[in-house]
This record gives C-alpha cells, structure tokens and sequence, in this order.
C-alpha cells in the first residue's frame, strides 16, 4: 500500500508525468483507504468500478477515441472493500522484545549504543514493572547489568529517550487526513 503524499494540491502535470500523479482512493463508506497511481484511478473510473470524488485543480483531463476523464485527485470505490483493522498499540499494550528492538532500532536506551543486545524494564520485574511498551527498552549488556535491578533515577542512569509504543499507523492516518483536507 502507497501513502498518499507525493503531489501537493495545485502542482503541474504534463502528459508524461500524470500517470504516475497520486489518487486518493476512498472506500464506498468515504474510508481513506490508500494513494494508487493516476493510470490505475482512471481505470476504474472507465470500467465502472470507482467514481470521481475531486478533480484536480487546474483540471487536467485525460482523453481517449471514445471517452474523456478529468483527472481526478480523489476517487471512491462503488463496492466496499473489506479492510482488517489491526488493534490500536497504546503505551500500556503489552510488548514483543523483537518489536522494542525494531522501535529503538537496537540502540541501547542509556548509552546509544548501537549493539543492544538485551531488554531492560525500565521498573524492575521485581517491582511490579509490566512488559508493556512504556517499561521496556532496548539495551546493552554492560549498561543492563550497571542498572541492575534499581530504577533509571537510582542507578544514575537516565534514559536517552522516553518508550512509547510505535505510532507508525497513527502517522499515516493523520497524513491521509491531511491531505483529505487539501482537497
């Protein structure tokens, strides 16, 4: 799946380059579902499979022997597509230590290094700490075992940035919206 984001509103197109223009592609419910290229929007528009939501502004229309289509900036679908939603990550959500290690991109969370190997609970297991994305972080052995079995405060050592659980998703989504605004 594409983000929509590659052509602001009111940028220039030639006959060489609107075939690779991004559409923002809506579901029967008026759902933000994805960016496809203009070449695919304009087929389904010309089989009957989505219409036109937006035109671009100035227009820009595409023509054929038989049929001409404004290009369009936002088209919706005729027929729902079903989409699985995954469950929202919040900060309280339990962790995976493959997903902590993806989100701190193996860095250590107290010294930056580069070569964590090891998760640390921010709040010791041994005090109630929970496996929970706000309570874990990527680190390395040396900085683990210093830590021990103390708080970030007690130990002296304070974390390089604060944990939270990843908001990739969420970032897409605002930037759908955004653009959903523009037109």
């Amino acid at each position: 799946m594409r983000h929509f984001s590659r052509n602001p509103p009111g940028s220039t197109l030639d006959a060489r380059s609107w075939s690779r223009a991004d559409v923002l592609v809506l579901n029967v419910t008026y759902e933000a579902l994805c960016g496809i290229p203009a070449e695919r929007a304009v087929v389904l528009i010309s089989v009957g499979a989505a219409e036109t939501v937006a035109d671009r502004e100035p227009p820009f229309p595409i023509r054929s022997q038989h049929v001409e289509i404004s290009l369009p900036r936002t088209i919706r679908l005729l027929r729902y597509v079903h989409v699985p939603h995954s469950v929202l990550v919040t900060d309280s959500s339990r962790a995976t230590f493959a997903g902590v290690f993806r989100r701190d991109r193996n860095r250590c969370g107290y010294c930056a290094e580069p070569v964590a190997t090891t998760i640390d609970h921010v709040l010791p297991r041994s005090r109630g700490g929970p496996n929970t994305w706000a309570n874990l972080v990527a680190c390395c052995i040396p900085c683990n075992q210093r830590k021990a079995d103390r708080t970030p405060e007690e130990a002296g050592m304070p974390l390089l940035w604060e944990p939270k659980a990843p908001r990739h998703i969420e970032k897409a989504q605002r930037q759908i919206w955004r653009d959903l605004a523009a037109v």
